[in-house]
């Protein structure tokens, strides 16, 4: 028998940003393209770049 597999959530919180309407725009077609929630594929995109982002240090002024 298939197994139902119930993940404990993890803590989420809400914050406020100021984007370029653009983005919204987006992530707006996104979601009635996908039937996602607009604030589950920011979270879903967030999530992915985190691995992504790469912080290169400035050359030290001389």
């Amino acid at each position: 028998m298939d197994e139902l597999r119930i993940t404990k959530r993890t803590e989420s919180v809400m914050f406020t940003i100021r984007i370029d309407k653009t983005i919204v725009d987006f992530y707006d077609n996104l979601s009635k393209e996908t039937n996602r929630s607009r604030n589950e594929l920011i979270s879903m995109a967030l999530e992915f770049a985190m691995d992504k982002i790469k912080v290169e240090n400035s050359p030290e002024k001389s």
